[in-house]
């Protein structure tokens, strides 16, 4: 009896046509990332247990997604896959900081873990790109953070999109000017909702009302009253959303407080850095409602949308995060860093259309002709890769057409056929598989040339 080949649930396998711009998109990431001067690190995927579940290194949430790991006579609880990369990477910073030294920058591409149900976009198993700084303060980390997440999504043909920044000293501001600080973990947790459930949903929340619910404030789960809430929705919903062209106001608004001043200041630094980069303003936008759901953030945090995608969520996400690393060290050492989703931007690109249907990674496919010794063609596309052109032969003799049919399906742009004739006078025939139009007749001893003139003439 054979085995049911489908995938746990969740999971999924990755076609070519799918895995093919999948790495031309993260050899881009790669180098953006390299050309800011990060440098390439990896960490296990399998961390201790409490290396990922040490006070603030991730949210309830994300906890309770944790897929435990147990060999076969080990002992539970000890292990665990990774849910992010970001708190492996504190853990590596804290064991080789003597090696490393700091201002360090690294970028890492791996895949992690979570069990939340599968949905469009998400998976129990994804593919994150992360690039940190750790080491510094500095607002031009925190704008530089912005600028390659910019970079990098341009460079790989991602549409309009949208960065958005926040700085969660704003808020913390906010919440003692309330008179309700120290409450900002619950606070983030309920304006995390915001877009989902709407600003009264999120108002019974902090009241300790559950969604709907008209009975009285539950003084136990209560985190303000409903005149604080609407307060505090009219400062962040209501007048913190929108361009630089608001911060004036939110610093008159809120510049008396030393923290959500501070908060301001960063943000105001960070749009005059992406400004001076040529960061496109168009691209970024305040949003003081933008929470992040772990809870290792300490000042700015960065979400980026596809604009007319947002439902398909966050496709690159990230922050400071002063105190992570003091998880595994007493040393102080501040970061900022953020993650681009890569499977979430793939399925998002490719619902919408966005992504080129090939099968292929060459544009050239070398027949096989029947009568024709193996090695002419085995030669051709030797010589072909040598100068540069990405060259396939078909493996089996068979007929020409449905050679040229197994090109066309697979995304190959021209044919090189090689007959008898053609083999005696030293000739080979062209043929652009989309039109089918042929040139016959070509010198061999050209080869190359004619074949780099046809791809740039098809660009």
């Amino acid at each position: 009896m054979s085995i049911d080949p489908r995938v746990a649930s969740g999971l999924r396998d990755i076609p070519p046509a799918l895995a093919i711009p999948r790495e031309r998109m993260l050899a881009s990431f790669r180098s953006t990332f390299s050309s800011f001067g990060f440098v390439p690190i990896e960490t296990p995927h399998i961390e201790r247990m409490e290396v990922l579940t040490g006070k603030g290194a991730g949210s309830d949430e994300v906890l309770r997604q944790i897929f435990e790991v147990t060999n076969k006579g080990g002992e539970a609880g000890k292990l665990a896959l990774r849910f992010d990369l970001t708190v492996p990477f504190a853990r590596f910073v804290a064991k080789h900081i003597n090696e490393i030294g700091v201002p360090f920058k690294r970028f890492a591409i791996g895949s992690v873990f979570r069990g939340e149900r599968p949905a469009k976009g998400r998976f129990r198993e994804f593919t994150q790109c992360d690039f940190d700084t750790v080491g510094t303060e500095s607002s031009i980390a925190d704008a530089e953070t912005a600028q390659v997440i910019y970079t990098a999504l341009t460079k790989a043909g991602v549409p309009a999109f949208t960065i958005a920044l926040n700085n969660r000293n704003v808020l913390d501001g906010l919440l003692e000017h309330l008179g309700v600080a120290g409450q900002t973990g619950r606070v983030l947790r309920a304006l995390d909702k915001l877009a989902k459930v709407g600003q009264d949903a999120v108002v019974a929340e902090l009241q300790g009302k559950a969604k709907g619910d008209e009975v009285e404030t539950d003084a136990n789960t209560a985190v303000m009253s409903e005149d604080q809430a609407r307060r505090l929705l009219d400062v962040v919903v209501e007048q913190g959303r929108g361009g630089v062209e608001i911060l004036p106001n939110l610093e008159t608004l809120l510049g008396h407080l030393p923290q959500a001043k501070a908060g301001l200041t960063n943000l105001r630094d960070v749009f005059n850095l992406l400004g001076a980069a040529g960061v496109s303003e168009s691209s970024l936008k305040i949003d003081l409602a933008l929470a992040r759901g772990l809870d290792y953030y300490t000042g700015i945090v960065f979400e980026t949308t596809v604009n007319g995608w947002e439902r398909f969520g966050s496709i690159s996400s990230g922050g400071r995060y002063d105190n992570l690393v003091s998880l595994f060290t007493d040393r102080r050492l501040p970061g900022v860093g953020a993650s681009i989703g890569l499977d979430r931007l793939l399925a998002l690109m490719e619902e919408a259309g966005w992504l080129e249907a090939k099968a292929t990674t060459v544009p050239i496919m070398v027949a096989n002709f029947p009568g024709v010794d193996a090695t002419v063609p085995f030669g051709v596309a030797a010589r072909l890769r040598a100068a540069g052109i990405g060259a396939e032969v078909y493996p089996d003799p068979i007929q020409v057409g449905k050679q040229m049919g197994y090109g066309s399906t697979r995304g190959h742009r021209f044919a090189v056929i090689v007959g008898p004739d053609e083999n005696t006078n030293g000739l080979f025939n062209l043929r652009d598989l989309s039109t089918r139009q042929e040139q016959k007749g070509l010198s061999l001893g050209q080869l190359e040339s004619v074949v780099t003139a046809a791809l740039g003439a098809g660009q």
